[in-house]
């Protein structure tokens, strides 16, 4: 009897009438947001935590180019120096010269020519080995400043007292580094593990064996590139 004569005040039935319009409204505007939020996606916008993408490596080719600063630590000099109270084969460092073809941002391939006195131990007046190399990098593309790479290498080695020949033998070269971009040229850090075989020979009559030096080498270069 209560309800129905609360159901019969006009003020009752505005009341009841307003609050049903109002959560009409509020169910309305809760499925126009989840439909927004659905569409996001198809609208092509991207979440704010997708990460970024490495670009495509790019189709222009460059030649390279640039020195060095180079150091050439002796690891062991194997069989050449056993048994000897001084050794011909101690580390050293020198400059090198690089020059290659960059068909686009992932290889390198190019030609090293490197000069490093190396501390003969009084055996020679002026160590001096000389490497002519040819070396190819796979490069990491990052999207960023600094790109990564991998080293690998082959050539030749001499070494003698100053410019001569006394001994020569062949190189290999397996190492990595970095590459910062500097706004036209790149700076470049590598290392390499480098074992080197020489044939024997005569110094001031005594015989050095044949035998592997294993080195460690390590570059500062700054290169130039120039798009062909």
């Amino acid at each position: 009897m209560y309800a129905q004569g609360c159901m019969k005040r006009p003020g009752t039935l505005a009341a009841i009438a307003a609050l049903t319009s109002v959560a009409g409204l509020l169910a309305t505007t809760a499925r126009a947001d989840d439909s927004s939020d659905a569409a996001a996606p198809a609208n092509g916008r991207a979440p704010a935590t997708e990460p970024l993408a490495a670009p495509p490596p790019s189709g222009h080719a460059y030649i390279q180019y640039g020195v060095a600063l180079a150091a050439e630590t002796v690891v062991s000099s194997g069989a050449i120096c056993a048994g000897l109270p001084n050794c011909i084969f101690g580390s050293g460092g020198g400059l090198v010269v690089r020059v290659g073809w960059r068909p686009n941002d992932n290889f390198f391939i190019g030609g090293i020519y490197e000069i490093s006195k190396q501390d003969p131990d009084q055996l020679y007046r002026l160590g001096i080995l000389q490497q002519l190399r040819a070396e190819g990098r796979r490069y990491f593309a990052t999207g960023r400043e600094v790109t990564p790479f991998l080293l690998v290498g082959a050539g030749v080695a001499a070494y003698g007292n100053e410019w001569t020949v006394d001994t020569w033998g062949p190189t290999a070269t397996l190492g990595g580094g970095i590459e910062v971009e500097l706004g036209g040229p790149v700076l470049l850090l590598q290392a390499a593990y480098r074992p080197m075989y020489f044939h024997s020979w005569d110094v001031s009559g005594t015989e050095l064996g044949s035998g592997i030096v294993h080195f460690v080498g390590l570059d500062i270069a700054v290169e130039a590139k120039d798009r062909l």
